[in-house]
């Protein structure tokens, strides 16, 4: 857990990069403030989400296979001992997994509207916006241009995506035509760039930098301190300077608008589970649907949490870094071969290590606790 720690760090850095300043000298982003990135909002949240989340995966597992003992008749009374730990384990995980994704949508809301808008398939803004509880998206649609509605069919809840993202019924919440095109009215009321805009002042920096760079192997004092000056005004938007185009700042809405319904809808199985599981304990062995619909738990729990990632991972697309790197300038020298190799030698390391973990889980379980305890 520990560990986890500092890995959702760099990933929550990359996700809203804090406490840093960048270097023109060295072109890098370089920290300043170690408690400011180690313990960033986004941090902290992103952590708490996570970690909860594998209590759930972990506690399923064990239910799952406590339920399945029981379906066999076997270690009955370890089996009910061991439901009785995970399920307060695993319900507690839900709702603090649920807790903080509450969190962490309101802080997508205020830091990545974009993947806000894509995980709600909200393509058209509005003030009191409603929350997609299930939809069908029209694949028709083109996101980065006005045109169809957004959705073949969809079930609503009436005003709770401005309740989530503003903390108001009837807050404004911009959808991806309004980040694209601009021109809302930002919190602190000053009007939102359009994506040519930022795209503009983005390559005003990068060209900032080149002529800063320049004039410093030069010599040139005057010139430098004048392009570090434009740099920093249009620093915000360095990033955007090396898009070709508005149409890579949407991201896959298809991906993440149905990988997040997956992950809410598992919260939801979960905490509906492991609180049915703890009512009916004492008599579970006679439920033999319930018993076997917990096994099922056990992939879909992964599932979920793959889910999870997805929105994390490819809501924040096209960038590397939040708005400073886009993945199509961060590429490296590398040769492609040599990228290939590396990935198909993990891919084949990892497949057999997940071999390897199933065979001896498999053999465990096969063996039951009293056995597992004399090994």
């Amino acid at each position: 857990t520990f560990s986890a720690w500092w890995i959702l760090v760099a990933n929550s850095w990359m996700q809203h990069p804090v406490g840093m300043e960048f270097n023109p000298d060295t072109v890098r982003s370089e920290m300043v403030d170690f408690f400011a990135v180690a313990f960033s909002p986004m941090a902290v949240v992103k952590f708490t989400h996570t970690v909860t989340s594998a209590w759930v995966l972990g506690a399923a597992f064990a239910v799952g296979v406590s339920c399945w003992y029981l379906l066999r008749r076997r270690h009955t009374e370890f089996a009910l001992a061991s439901i009785r730990v995970a399920a307060i384990v695993g319900l507690a995980g839900a709702l603090l997994t649920a807790a903080s994704g509450h969190e962490s949508g309101r802080q997508i809301a205020a830091l990545q509207p974009m993947k806000l808008a894509a995980a709600e398939g909200h393509y058209a803004g509005g003030s009191g916006a409603g929350l997609v509880a299930a939809g069908v998206l029209n694949p028709a649609t083109d996101w980065a241009a006005a045109g169809e509605d957004a959705f073949l069919w969809r079930v609503e809840i009436p005003k709770a995506l401005s309740l989530l993202a503003t903390n108001s019924a009837e807050g404004y919440v911009p959808g991806i035509r309004e980040l694209l095109d601009g021109g809302y009215a930002l919190p602190d009321g000053s009007p939102a760039l359009s994506a040519e805009q930022k795209i503009e002042r983005g390559r005003l920096a990068i060209a900032a930098l080149a002529t800063y760079r320049e004039a410093r192997a030069a010599g040139n004092a005057e010139v430098a301190q004048r392009s570090l000056e434009l740099l920093r005004k249009d620093f915000p938007y360095f990033g955007y300077g090396y898009l070709k185009g508005r149409e890579e700042l949407v991201p896959p809405v298809p991906v993440v608008f149905y990988s997040f319904r997956v992950m809410v809808a598992a919260g939801g199985v979960f905490v509906a589970l492991f609180a049915l599981v703890l009512v009916a304990r004492r008599r579970l062995a006679a439920l033999r649907p319930l018993l076997r619909g917990t096994l099922l738990c056990i992939p879909f729990a992964y599932v979920a949490s793959q889910a999870g990632w997805v929105v994390a991972e490819v809501g924040r697309q096209p960038w590397c870094i939040q708005g400073l790197l886009p993945n199509a300038a961060a590429i490296s020298r590398l040769d492609a071969g040599s990228v290939q190799l590396t990935f198909f030698l993990f891919l084949a390391l990892f497949t057999l290590l997940f071999a390897a973990e199933c065979c001896i889980m498999l053999r465990a379980i096969a063996a039951g606790p009293e056995e597992t305890e004399q090994n």
